[in-house]
């Protein structure tokens, strides 16, 4: 939604004609006004939190507070004296004090719309959990990237062996010492092999025997020092060969996380519509409390009237016993009002995510008091567009899409043959200790770690190449399951889950268009009966003058003033519920076209999500 449509959203206050009011006909002006930089509403910024008004303490004595009804009057002669009316005592020091009537039988705060929203984000319970599924999905990543990772492995070996000569047997050794230790890397490819890279260090030590036919003749020690580095690539050729079928995993948890990503984007915009809906809600109910309790005044006014023609002798008293019984039933009615009040309360602070064990304040007071709203043609074909794009569940479901998609590529994979290579190339350092060798005099040498390391390359590498000692091996190992029933099977499952999937997302974005449009169509609605409720308010406080000066004057009944009464009333309760239909159908048209947390200033990152 562009800007110029969030700014033509509240304009000068909608305010119901009050009753009691000026005579001219005028509309009165709202006490309570926006107040903040929101392009949608002013007081959405956030702020320090609900301001509640301390009522003055009560004595320790004060009784419980009274209900807001209006005292009843009874057929008795006006002069008797009428009680003044009563104030709710304020023993707990935070509840807001009103002037009666207005105030409900129980505690009750002042919260505008922005701490409502800032509370909401901060407490509710399911938006917590979404940010925990969020950080549960970005676990799920640094997981899959671990397939990847570097491993390091070590480990050091001894051995002692004897193997003494028995009989007639030919001695070569009669024994052998070793200690050994080796250390390798190895990581798996992108591609889908492993390489690994290890080197081996072993020192053994031989009794060798000085005449293998003669055991007597004894044995001479000889130390051997070898150095043996090996590397080896296990790499598939078809089946599991490939980075996009490598990396899958990652791919997938990376779609995970971006689907819980827009999961709870999602979960905030109803969270925030439904919130501001339920604030509306108890706007409504405080409202519609207003106005029940207005009729109750006007009709203990006619009471009044009625009582004093009474006395004169001008009615019968029997007028004045139905004008009380309908003054009674305008009572009840406020009571239910304030039961309703309570409830839309309850329901919002259980979306703000607030307890109600060791809470003492249950009732709302909405600071945030809407302004008048002038209706304006809207672009149908772009909110649409604006809709389908931006809508976080249908964002979700192009990411099933996506991970759909991963999952064909793999299933397809899976149906190749299975062939491998592995390739290892293995050089090797020896140095092994001389014996003394007496027809020629040569002398005993030997062995070391340095001559080993030195033994790795040949003395003629022009002639005989760079490595003396080394080892190559190479193999290929096919596995083929001729029918691969199964590999099919899952592959034809995937393919028809994806197919299910676009029909999900055709079948979502029916759904915004669908809904989008009702939104548009609602608001319009609304805003029309806004302007005929406002016609019908003025006609209806007009008739009501008037018929109260043909009662004065003897020319109208009781039952014509109250019935003037009862059409006021039912114009004030449909402006009322016109304009909430109206603020309620904007809140849903912006949730929808995803504009609803920065429409109302909120950031998810601010609040941990």
């Amino acid at each position: 939604m562009s800007s110029p449509l969030i700014a033509l959203l509240f304009v000068p206050y909608f305010g119901l004609a009050s009753v009691d009011g000026p005579a001219d006909g005028r509309r009165a002006q709202p006490a309570l006004s926006l107040v903040g930089s929101s392009p949608a509403l002013a007081s959405a910024a956030p702020a320090s939190g609900p301001t509640t008004r301390p009522a003055p303490a009560a004595p320790p004595n004060a009784v419980a507070p009274p209900t807001s009804s209006p005292t009843r009057a009874t057929a008795s002669p006006p002069s008797a004296p009428q009680p003044a009316p009563a104030q709710p005592a304020g023993s707990s020091g935070t509840a807001v004090q009103f002037a009666a009537p207005g105030a409900p039988p129980f505690a009750i705060e002042e919260l505008s719309l922005a701490d409502a929203l800032r509370v909401a984000l901060e407490q509710n319970i399911d938006l917590r959990a979404r940010v925990v599924d969020v950080g549960v999905s970005e676990a799920a990543i640094l997981s899959a990237l671990g397939v990847f990772d570097v491993r390091l492995t070590a480990g050091i070996e001894g051995s002692n062996q004897r193997v003494p000569q028995r009989g007639s047997q030919f001695a070569i050794s009669t024994g052998s010492r070793s200690l050994s230790t080796n250390l390798g890397l190895s990581r798996r490819l992108e591609t889908g092999g492993t390489l690994s890279l290890r080197v081996d260090a072993v020192r053994t030590v031989t009794d060798q025997s000085r005449d293998f036919l003669n055991a007597a003749a004894g044995s001479v020690e000889l130390a051997s020092y070898a150095i043996r580095p090996s590397l080896q690539l296990n790499h598939p050729l078809l089946r599991g060969m490939g980075i996009r079928v490598n990396r899958a995993a990652i791919d997938r948890a990376k779609v995970a996380t971006s689907q819980q990503q827009a999961a709870e984007l999602d979960a905030a915009q109803n969270l925030v519509r439904d919130l501001i809906r339920a604030y509306w809600d108890v706007l409504f109910a405080r409202r519609d409390l207003d106005n029940k309790q207005r009729s109750v005044e006007l009709a203990q006014r006619q009471l009044d009237r009625t009582l004093v023609q009474v006395t004169a002798g001008r009615l019968a008293p029997v007028e004045a016993k139905s004008v009380e019984q309908n003054l009674a039933s305008r009572e009840s009615e406020v009571l239910l009002a304030e039961n309703v009040l309570l409830d839309r309360s309850l329901t919002l602070r259980t979306l703000m995510g607030q307890g109600f064990v060791e809470r003492d304040i249950l009732g709302v007071m909405p600071s945030t008091d809407p302004a008048n709203v002038r209706p304006e043609l809207l672009d149908q074909r772009g909110l649409v567009q604006q809709a389908i794009s931006a809508n976080p569940a249908a964002r979700q479901l192009e990411l099933a899409i996506a991970s759909a998609r991963i999952d064909e590529l793999e299933a397809a994979n899976q149906r190749l043959p299975q062939l491998d290579f592995v390739g290892t190339f293995t050089p090797q350092g020896r140095s092994i200790d001389s014996l003394p060798d007496s027809p020629p005099g040569a002398p005993a040498e030997r062995g070391s770690w340095a001559e080993a390391f030195g033994n790795f390359v040949n003395d003629d590498i022009a002639e005989d190449g760079l490595v003396a000692d080394f080892t190559v091996t190479g193999a290929l190992n096919l596995t083929w399951d001729i029918q691969n029933r199964t590999a099919k099977a899952n592959h034809q499952r995937v393919q028809l889950e994806l197919q299910r999937a676009e029909l999900n997302l055709e079948r979502i974005q029916q759904t915004i268009a669908t809904s989008v449009l009702r939104a548009i169509n609602n608001l319009r609605t609304a805003g029309k009966r806004m302007d005929v409720a406002q016609l019908s308010i003025e006609l209806a406080e007009q008739n009501h003058a008037a018929e109260q000066a043909r009662f004065e004057v003897g020319r109208s009944t009781n039952y014509d003033v109250l019935m003037r009464i009862d059409e006021l009333a039912q114009s004030q309760a449909e402006a009322l519920n016109a304009q909430i239909d109206y603020l309620k159908g904007l809140v849903e048209l912006q949730a929808l076209t995803g504009e609803i947390l920065p429409a109302y200033g909120l950031d998810l990152s601010r609040y941990g999500g």
